[in-house]
């Protein structure tokens, strides 16, 4: 019997060592999602603002002369950038992108906070972009991010009578600044969805009104507009 239990006991060592083996070993550690590299995306979105179209024939006429708009409609286009990531998470990056919009509204023209129903006018944004800064902080494959930079927009600005019809219009691109703030996930490593949320301040430029029968300029005007947009994107990651 002694015999048997002793040959049991040498039999049965090995393996509890190696128990004991296996339960003071430290699990390899999953890997983390690297966020540096170059990528190429698609996005579309929601953009609405205020704008004010105003004559400057003499002090205050600008506020008191003019067109007021609260110009809305979607847009789409392309983004791509660069992102590095360093130890700790900090993610920084560069980014551009531009979208063809149909942002747009109509308004009648105002003087002295009266409408004048003979008088009418349309703002469309046709084009927006930028170039922006990018910082976020890695979670795996989430990354939050706040981005600011140069924001660019085109525009359309046309008067009209009524009911005559459209006779004299102004078309230019201006820019100013954007500031942001959105979340990235990497659905594979190399498939990228985003959501985000910019606000846009153009500030105040000149706007040449041309006739449209025959170019002829008329007095100067100045457009403010500032935006805001959300927007999705799909990017692929090199």
């Amino acid at each position: 019997m002694k015999t048997i239990l002793l040959a049991t006991a040498f039999i049965l060592t090995p393996v509890g060592m190696a128990s004991a083996a296996d339960t003071s070993e430290v699990l390899p550690v999953a890997a983390t999602y690297d966020w540096s590299g170059a990528y190429v995306g698609a996005q579309a979105g929601y953009a609405w603002g205020n704008a004010r179209v105003g004559q400057d024939f003499a002090p205050g006429s600008f506020d008191n002369y003019g067109w007021g708009y609260g110009p809305s409609g979607g847009f789409g286009g392309l983004y791509t950038g660069y992102s590095k990531q360093f130890d700790g998470g900090l993610v920084l990056g560069i980014e551009g992108d531009y979208s063809f919009a149909s942002v747009k509204d109509t308004t009648l023209y105002r003087a002295l906070g009266v409408d004048d129903p003979a008088f009418g006018g349309e703002l469309e944004l046709e084009s927006v972009g930028s170039v922006r800064l990018r910082a976020g902080y890695a979670m795996d494959r989430w990354l939050p991010f706040v981005t600011g930079g140069l924001a660019v927009a085109s525009y359309k600005h046309t008067t009209t009578d009524i009911p005559g019809g459209p006779y004299a219009d102004a078309k230019d691109t201006i820019t100013g600044y954007t500031l942001g703030a959105g979340a990235e996930y990497a659905v594979t490593d190399s498939w990228v969805v985003r959501g985000e949320y910019r606000f846009a301040d153009f500030g105040r430029h000149t706007s040449q009104r041309h006739l449209i029968v025959n170019g002829a300029p008329l007095n100067p005007d100045e457009i403010e507009l500032t935006t805001h947009d959300v927007r999705i994107g799909v990017a692929y990651k090199f």
